[in-house]
């Protein structure tokens, strides 16, 4: 049984399927997180919950539709659907020496994120961890991860293992996998500026700080998936960066 044709996502359902989830990101960053707070429940407990839980929703999401798309649930269907073919050693290459064009660009716009967070509609709500929040000091290697120390908590890295698992999984199954081949449907080659800008303005609403910053990013990770029509590259550029974490965690454990 072969995949079902697809049908070409125009702008006002790609408002609905990038818009829901911000919205719903975004009322958990600054109130549900906040209120657990309140509550006395620990920011390595509500932080997770309210970004990479959600992250791990849009994960079951995407699987959910493409069924609804009356697709098999096989393997090679999924791969095929979602763009999960093998990477060839270029598009490794490719993916790496992308990932280390957007570490440099990002390097030289950082100052514009300090720049928007003393506007007061830019401001980060206090809450947020110190590695999100342009206003607060970061120390290298971390000695604490989202408020809880970390020496001796191990436990803190399978914390981040499901967290970065989450994050992954969801953003690119959802993002790039479901949505991103049927808005080429629509819009042809212009895709990926469209996809990028509402990757970055409507989901990254949460981090609205980061605009300026985001963008090589949000782009360029569009245009090499739709490029290489390859969720995978994706997957490897955003996940390289995520993955570094591990490196900045580790050392304050042990």
């Amino acid at each position: 049984m072969n995949i079902k044709e697809l049908k070409p996502m125009y702008f006002g359902e790609s408002l609905l399927y990038f818009g829901i989830p911000s919205v719903v990101l975004y009322i958990n960053i600054y109130y549900g997180v906040p209120y657990l707070d309140s509550m006395g429940i620990p920011l390595i407990i509500s932080f997770p919950l309210a970004l990479y839980g959600l992250l791990g929703l849009l994960f079951f999401a995407s699987l959910i539709a493409y069924r609804i798309e009356g697709n098999p649930f096989t393997m090679h269907a999924i791969v095929k659907r979602f763009r999960l073919q093998r990477m060839n050693r270029k598009m490794w290459m490719i993916s790496i020496g992308t990932f280390l064009l957007i570490v440099g660009l990002e390097e030289m716009l950082k100052f514009t994120s300090k720049t928007l967070s003393v506007i007061p509609f830019f401001a980060p709500p206090e809450i947020l961890p110190e590695f999100i929040d342009p206003n607060k000091t970061l120390v290298l290697p971390f000695t604490e991860f989202m408020g809880t120390p970390l020496e001796g908590n191990w436990w803190i890295l399978l914390v981040w293992f499901v967290c970065l698992t989450c994050n992954i999984l969801g953003e690119e199954f959802w993002w790039r996998g479901y949505i991103l081949p049927r808005q080429e449907l629509a819009f042809g080659k212009w895709t990926w500026i469209i996809h990028g800008f509402l990757w970055l303005f409507f989901f990254h609403a949460f981090l609205k700080w980061n605009y300026i910053v985001l963008i090589p990013t949000c782009f360029l990770i569009s245009f090499m998936a739709q490029r290489y029509k390859s969720t995978w590259m994706a997957a490897v550029i955003h996940g390289i960066g995520n993955g570094l974490f591990f490196a900045f965690i580790i050392p304050g454990i042990f």
